[in-house]
């Protein structure tokens, strides 16, 4: 099984994250995610966490550079679905998500980008 899958909604990707990533995901994950950018000319990435319990300092760097690439793209970044575990890991090691915006759930955070248009 993949570790995450993108689906379309007009101008906005979802990016749905389903179990803890690795490296190579990683990688992979970006640069597809690129392509779909430019490919369908998104001016918003979604990724919703909801399926990853944890969040750790490894998964955070990550998000964080992916959203600094998207943002070079013009693509937002909302990440939604986060756990209560790992907002707590987040503030544990004081993580800071910089350029990314957050939402509840993914239905907040579409109607936090429609409002944003």
């Amino acid at each position: 099984m993949e570790a995450f899958s993108i689906f379309s909604f007009g101008d906005v990707l979802l990016l749905a994250v389903q179990e803890e990533i690795d490296d190579a995901s990683i990688n992979a994950l970006t640069g597809l995610l690129g392509e779909r950018v430019i490919e369908k000319k998104a001016r918003a990435v979604v990724i919703d966490l909801h399926d990853v319990e944890i969040v750790d300092t490894f998964l955070a760097e990550h998000i964080q550079g992916l959203a600094a690439f998207l943002n070079l793209l013009r693509a937002r970044v909302v990440v939604a679905g986060l756990t209560v575990p790992a907002v707590l890991t987040l503030l544990d090691f004081n993580i800071r998500l910089k350029g990314v915006d957050f939402a509840l759930d993914v239905e907040q955070a579409l109607a936090r980008l429609d409002a944003k248009k």
